[in-house]
This record gives structure tokens, C-alpha cells and sequence, in this order.
């Protein structure tokens, strides 16, 4: 092998390594972040607590929404009630659909505005 073709051949090298990595790295920085975090179940303190209670129940999703231009994380378990009102913010406030007249008009509101994202974990259960 001549001077040039093992020049060429390292040159080569080079750039495909740079090119990879390149790919790799810019990847990684288009992961969209869930409440501010890349991996939300395990740095959100709150929600890490509920994927704890759910984790060994036969059915579970944790599904991620977005309601009112906000993040909302919804809890779902197949033993939870069919109404299921674990709908929480990403600092961990719930949403209060408690009292019949929330209820009412507020989950209806949020069943019908709310926007699916994505599956963080599990299935959707619901799949309203």
C-alpha cells in the first residue's frame, strides 16, 4: 500500500467515525423531553412513586397528554376504576375531577381536548 492510499484510507476513516458520531450525538439531542426530563418515570419523584403502585398490577400504561397547551401524565391500572381519575401535571398536582360537578364538566373537557403524545410505559388501558 502506497503513502497515499493509507493516507487516504486514514482520512476515510476519520470522517466516517466523525460522520457517525455526528448522527448519534444529534439524535440523542432530538429526544423530545417529557416535563423537562428525558427518562420522566425515573426523575420525576412523584410519578416514580406511581409507576411503584402499579408496577405489578396485571394491566398498567402511564400515557403522556397534552391538555390546554400543558404536559399531563394520566396513571392507568386495570385495577383502578373505570373512571379513572389519576390525571396529573408534570410537577405532580392532580387534575381535580373529584366532586360531581368537576366531574362533569371538567373531565368531559379534558376526554375531549386532551391530545395522546405517547405510551411512556405500558398500554393504554383506556384508549379514549
Amino acid at each position: 500500500m502506497t503513502t497515499k492510499q493509507l493516507l487516504l484510507l486514514i482520512t476515510l476513516t476519520i470522517i466516517s467515525t466523525g460522520i457517525e458520531g455526528c448522527s448519534t450525538f444529534e439524535s440523542e439531542e432530538k429526544q423530545p423531553l417529557v416535563c423537562g426530563v428525558l427518562d420522566p418515570i425515573n426523575e420525576l419523584s412523584w410519578l416514580k412513586e406511581q409507576y411503584e403502585m402499579i408496577k405489578n398490577t396485571p394491566e398498567r400504561g402511564i400515557i403522556l397528554y397534552t391538555y390546554n397547551s400543558k404536559e399531563v401524565i394520566e396513571i392507568q391500572s386495570s385495577l383502578m376504576s373505570s373512571t379513572n381519575l389519576s390525571q396529573y401535571y408534570c410537577d405532580g398536582s392532580k387534575l381535580e375531577f373529584d366532586t360531581p360537578e368537576t366531574y362533569k364538566r371538567d373531565y368531559k373537557d379534558f376526554l375531549s381536548k386532551r391530545v395522546k403524545i405517547k405510551i411512556l410505559y405500558g398500554v393504554d388501558l383506556w384508549k379514549l
